[in-house]
């Protein structure tokens, strides 16, 4: 199995945000609940800032209802 189906298994729901992890991090904490446990984030792609494109980071979330109120917050 690949390590990222895993992660895929372990938190279905995959949202995006363009806003700074320093930010969001403390929200997901609270809200979401513990890293890699009910939430994971994986960082933007520093080689896509080079190219110019939007550096988005990726949260997966293990509930559906957690992951919608991310959307509504970060989207």
């Amino acid at each position: 199995m690949n390590p990222g189906d895993d992660l895929q298994l372990r938190f279905p729901h995959e949202c995006t945000t363009l806003h700074h992890y320093t930010d969001v991090v403390p929200w997901c904490e609270a809200t979401a609940g513990e890293f890699d446990r009910d939430w994971y984030r994986y960082g933007s792609d520093i080689a896509a800032g080079v190219t110019g494109w939007d550096l988005e980071d990726r949260y997966r979330f293990r509930d559906e209802q957690v992951a919608i109120l991310f959307r509504l917050r970060w989207s």
